[in-house]
């Protein structure tokens, strides 16, 4: 008697997502927010709710016209584009750069500056440097503290977006001054505080003396992590 094989089946490979479809708004909509990241980080950066923005990538969805011109703000695109599909994604992204000079040597006081978009290509942002649009600025640098790596007059674009690991080249906001300098940390958990130029000392801050974002009031709050600079010849 020959034992009876049972038919074995066939592995399946991984699924393709399917392409959201350009021909409808909810799907020209959902395609702009792959690219721009996720409906998460747009939830943060408008303070539109998740389950909203997810309503309105639904079929027959009730699209609020205020709403969708916050949405197409932020996320690049021309709110005709959405609506009808009759004008182009946006190529380009607007960074807004500050007047605010952020020392790189003893610091200046920081004062209110105006701000004014600087145009960039979204791929370069997107590709190039792994960044996502929303949460970037830019300053500029003075004095000599970070030679070799910055230099006075330099532009930098700065990271605003909140993360938990510190190392590398940020703004930060010390003593009511705006310096730019290298920071990591300690064994212990502290915040060192260094300039790539030797001839200045460094300081270290305790973490209760230290926030993260805009200045709450702490001895040290940092703004952002220098991503990018931009340089005269």
């Amino acid at each position: 008697m020959t034992e009876e094989k049972t038919p074995s089946r066939r592995r399946r490979g991984p699924t393709l997502k399917e392409a959201p479809d350009l021909a409808t708004r909810e799907g020209r909509l959902t395609h702009a927010i792959q690219r721009y990241g996720s409906a998460r980080q747009l939830h943060q950066a408008t303070g539109i709710s998740e389950s909203m923005i997810g309503k309105y990538q639904k079929p027959g969805a009730d699209w609020k016209p205020s709403k969708i011109d916050e949405i197409s703000r932020e996320l690049g695109v021309s709110v005709e584009w959405l609506w009808t599909g009759e004008s182009r994604l946006s190529s380009s992204v607007a960074v807004v750069y500050y007047d605010a000079r952020a020392s790189a040597g003893f610091g200046r006081t920081c004062e209110e500056s105006v701000g004014h978009p600087i145009q960039f290509p979204r791929s370069f942002l997107t590709e190039e440097l792994g960044l996502q649009p929303s949460g970037l600025i830019m300053i500029t640098a003075d004095g000599d503290s970070m030679l070799p790596t910055i230099h006075s007059g330099d532009r930098l674009l700065i990271d605003t977006q909140p993360s938990t690991r510190i190392e590398g080249v940020y703004a930060v906001v010390m003593h009511g001054g705006l310096f730019v300098k290298r920071i990591s940390r300690t064994a212990n958990g502290d915040f060192l505080v260094q300039s790539d130029n030797p001839a200045y000392q460094s300081a270290t801050f305790p973490a209760e003396q230290v926030s993260l974002g805009s200045p709450d009031g702490h001895a040290m709050s940092i703004i952002g992590r220098v991503v990018w600079t931009m340089q005269r010849v």
